[in-house]
C-alpha cells in the first residue's frame, strides 16, 4: 500500500453552479479481488431514515414504519441479503418506534442506527439503544466543502481529530462504528480520506465499517472516470489501499443511483445502501426494488419473496406518499397502448423464445390477471381484440371470439380513431373535440355490444 498522509491544502470541487465536467483517464479503474472484505454482497435500507427526509412529505407515520419493518423482513425471507435498516433516534417517537423493532427479534434486517459523530449523539445512542443496537452509523463529512464551509473546522487534522473521538467511544462501549464519508465524491481522497480511514481502522482492530456517500449524486459508473467523481476508481481505490468493509449510498440527482450503485459492488463495496422506491433527498435515494432485481441477475435469487414488494409499495402510496407509476420495477411497467407492442403481446403467449415485450413475467411480483393493453389514439387492432375477449371472458367465463378478421373489432377501432381525431374548426383555425383520455376496457366493450346491436337491426 501506498504512503499516504494528511494534506494541510484546502481541495475545493467547486463547478460555479454548473454540471460537474469529467474528463475521462486513459486507463480505467481495476477492480479488486474477491475478499470476505468484499463480498457476499448485501443490502442495506435508509428508508426509515434517508427516506423519511423525502420532501414530499412532512412525517413518515411511526406505525408505517414498524409495517414497513414487518413487510421488510417478510420481503428477505429469512435470505439475510437484506442485512440491516438504519433509524433515527433524535425524537421521542424515535427512540419509541425504535424498541418496538427491536421487540419484533428479527434476525434480518438487523435494527441499526444514525447518528453523528459528536460526543453528545454518541452519548444520546448509548442512552437509548441500552446495549440492543450493535452496530450505529456515525456521520464524517469528508469533503473540505463539508469540514471547512458547513463545520467550520481550523484544518483536516481537527476533523479527523473530532470525528475519531466518539467513533472510539462507541468502539470501547462494544459498538461497531459504521462511519458515513459524507460527499465522498467531492473530498480529498489521497489527502483526507484515505488516511482518515486507516487511522480508524487502526484504532478500532479493522472493526469499523465505512459508507460512501455520493452525496450530490456527482459520481459516475464509468470505469475511467477519475477521482473523486468515478465511483469504480473510488470505491477500487478505497478497498485497495484502506482493505475496510466498504458500502455505497447514492443519490439520483443525475439518474444514475442504480448504476452508481451496482458499479460499487463490482469495484469492491460489500453493501449497497437503498430506500424504497428511492425515497430521500432532493431526487432521492438508490431504490431498494432495483437493486434487488439487479441482485437477482448477477448472483441469483437466494429465496427472496418478490412479491411483497408490491404490499409494502401500497403502503408507501397508502400511508407516506403517493408513488409514481412509471418507477422500474414497481410502477406500470407490463403496459402498453403502442400496437406494434400491444401485437407483441398477444403473440407471446404461444413465442417459442418467450417474451417479448414483457421485461418479465408479471406474476414474479405477485401481479396476475393484469390487462397489459392501454386503448389510446395509438393502439392496434390486437390491443383492442385483447381488451374485448379479456373482458367477454371475465363476464362469461367463456373466451372471446373476436380476431383479426372480426368486422366488430374493426368498427372498435374506427371509432376509436374518430374519438382521437376530433375534427378541425375552420372558424378559429384550431383541431377540437378531440379526445384526450383512455377507453376503459368497458367502453371499448360497449362499442362492440353497439356494432352487433346494429348488425342484428340490420
Amino acid at each position: 500500500m501506498a504512503v499516504y498522509s494528511i494534506n494541510p491544502q484546502k481541495v475545493f470541487f467547486d463547478n460555479k453552479g454548473k454540471f460537474p465536467p469529467i474528463a475521462l483517464e486513459a486507463e480505467p479503474a481495476v477492480p479488486p479481488a474477491d475478499s470476505p472484505q468484499t463480498t457476499p454482497k448485501r443490502i442495506t435500507d435508509t428508508t426509515l431514515r434517508d427516506g423519511a427526509q423525502d420532501p414530499r412529505f412532512a412525517l413518515f407515520p411511526v406505525e408505517a414504519r414498524l409495517r414497513y419493518f414487518d413487510l421488510l423482513h417478510k420481503l428477505d425471507n429469512g435470505t439475510g441479503v437484506i442485512e440491516s435498516l438504519e433509524v433515527f433516534i433524535y425524537q421521542e417517537r424515535d427512540v419509541w418506534c425504535l424498541q418496538k423493532l427491536l421487540e419484533r427479534g428479527y434476525q434480518y434486517p438487523q435494527v441499526t442506527t444514525w447518528t453523528r459523530a459528536t460526543p453528545k449523539d454518541i452519548k444520546t445512542f448509548l442512552e437509548v439503544s441500552g446495549g440492543a443496537v450493535k452496530e450505529t452509523g456515525m456521520l464524517a463529512s469528508a469533503s473540505d466543502h463539508h469540514i471547512f464551509d458547513k463545520l467550520g473546522f481550523r484544518s483536516k487534522e481537527e476533523a479527523a481529530e473530532k470525528y475519531l473521538a466518539p467513533i472510539l467511544t462507541a468502539w470501547e462501549s462494544g459498538i461497531r462504528p459504521r462511519i458515513h464519508l459524507e460527499d465522498a465524491t467531492k473530498a480529498d481522497v489521497g489527502g483526507w480520506v484515505i488516511p482518515f480511514m486507516r487511522r480508524v481502522l487502526d484504532e478500532t482492530g479493522g472493526a469499523a465499517r465505512f459508507r460512501v456517500c455520493d452525496t450530490m449524486g456527482h459520481g459516475l459508473p464509468d470505469p475511467a472516470a477519475p477521482l473523486p467523481y468515478g465511483i469504480p476508481r473510488l470505491i477500487g481505490t478505497l478497498a485497495r489501499e484502506t482493505g475496510a468493509e466498504l458500502e455505497f449510498h447514492g443519490h439520483n440527482d443525475f439518474g444514475l443511483a442504480t448504476a452508481n450503485t451496482i458499479a460499487a459492488w463490482k469495484y469492491g463495496a460489500k453493501r449497497a445502501n437503498t430506500a424504497f422506491a428511492g425515497l430521500g433527498e432532493r431526487t432521492g435515494n438508490t431504490s431498494l426494488e432495483q437493486v434487488l432485481a439487479h441482485y437477482i441477475r448477477l448472483y441469483g435469487d437466494p429465496g427472496l419473496k418478490l412479491e411483497v414488494l408490491m404490499e409494502i409499495k401500497e403502503l408507501i402510496g397508502r400511508e407516506v406518499v403517493p408513488l409514481s407509476d412509471k418507477s422500474p420495477i414497481i410502477g406500470d411497467v407490463f403496459s402498453t397502448q403502442a400496437g406494434i407492442h400491444q401485437s407483441g403481446l398477444e403473440r407471446q403467449q404461444q413465442a417459442e423464445g418467450g417474451l417479448i415485450y414483457l421485461p418479465f413475467e408479471p406474476e414474479l411480483l405477485g401481479r396476475e390477471g393484469e390487462e397489459h393493453s392501454r386503448i389510446g389514439a395509438l393502439s392496434g387492432l390486437e390491443g383492442i381484440i385483447s381488451v374485448l375477449n379479456r373482458q367477454v371472458k371475465q363476464a362469461t367465463g367463456r373466451e372471446g371470439g373476436y380476431s383479426a378478421t372480426s368486422r366488430a373489432a374493426k368498427y372498435v377501432y374506427d371509432r376509436i380513431q374518430d374519438a382521437y381525431n376530433g375534427r378541425y374548426d375552420a372558424a378559429s383555425g384550431r383541431w377540437v373535440d378531440y379526445r384526450t383520455t383512455f377507453f376503459s376496457p368497458e367502453e371499448v366493450l360497449a362499442l362492440a355490444r353497439e356494432y352487433e346491436a346494429r348488425r342484428g337491426q340490420a
